[in-house]
């Protein structure tokens, strides 16, 4: 019974440490798998993406993915320069991905102006864009789903497969819960290109991000779901003003215990 690697994101650890630093903590938790999130624009440079490759081979790490800071990549905007340098900041991006032998990029998209046609379709013209860049770069660019950008519901995961963009998917616990999709249904409508997963809860009322296991999402359908797709990559812990590491540990262990039950139960239920 091979289960899926269980990871971390360093955005967990955001705002006390710094990126760089972040890996070290890390694996001194026993984590093999990490998504690096780059913060600032001078973790945008080739320097700091060699800092980083240092760092995750003397340290073990594998950095399955790279998570894109939001307000960097408007690709859709409408200024001639602010697009020549965000394209510029995006092929510094890959170059990064390539040095630290990243498979996937985690991307929100369009984050304002959800419901305009025109921005919109201009978004879909920059993913198909940056899509295609990231795959002459060996790299998959994923859409994440966010409560408060596009793409939150199975519907725009579906319009974004039909208009047959280069990308694929990044599902993401937390921010289903919180704009209220059935999560199974967003796994579900992702189905194949779904190339990350993020880990983290969602209770109303309660702190943005909690440890899974801490809220009330239901952990086992959708481990179930991701199950059902096939998805055998990654699941990379995401949670957010964390102040104690052992936190980490107790919701790795939390993830490991709902992924074994979930698979014993469909093995004998299994004809």
């Amino acid at each position: 019974m091979n289960l899926p690697e269980i990871g971390l994101s360093t955005a967990a650890l955001y705002p006390t440490h710094l990126t760089e630093d972040a890996l070290t903590t890390i694996a001194g938790l026993g984590f093999r798998v990490v998504e690096v999130f780059l913060q600032t624009e001078g973790e945008y440079t080739p320097a700091f993406g060699a800092e980083l490759d240092r760092r995750r081979r003397d340290l073990g790490l594998c950095v399955h993915s790279i998570h894109l800071h939001t307000s960097y990549f408007d690709l859709w905007a409408p200024y001639p320069r602010m697009i020549q340098e965000t394209r510029e900041r995006f092929r510094r991006l890959l170059e990064i991905a390539a040095t630290l032998e990243a498979r996937a990029l985690t991307w929100h998209g369009l984050r304002y102006g959800v419901n305009s046609p025109r921005l919109v379709a201009a978004f879909f013209k920059s993913a198909a864009w940056a899509g295609e860049q990231a795959q002459a770069a060996g790299v998959t660019l994923c859409i994440e789903n966010v409560s408060w950008c596009y793409l939150h519901t199975p519907e725009q995961v579906t319009a974004i497969r039909q208009a047959n963009l280069p990308v694929g998917f990044t599902f993401d616990a937390f921010q289903a819960g919180e704009s209220g999709t059935d999560p199974a249904a967003l796994i579900q409508a992702m189905d194949s290109r779904l190339t990350t997963v993020h880990l983290a809860d969602y209770a109303p009322g309660s702190p943005r991000h909690l440890p899974p296991g801490e809220g009330a999402l239901d952990w086992r359908a959708i481990l179930r779901a991701l199950q059902a797709v096939g998805y055998g990559g990654p699941m990379i812990i995401e949670p957010a003003h964390v102040e104690d590491p052992a936190i980490f540990l107790r919701a790795r262990d939390f993830v490991q215990q709902v992924l074994t039950d979930v698979v014993l139960s469909d093995n004998r239920t299994s004809p």
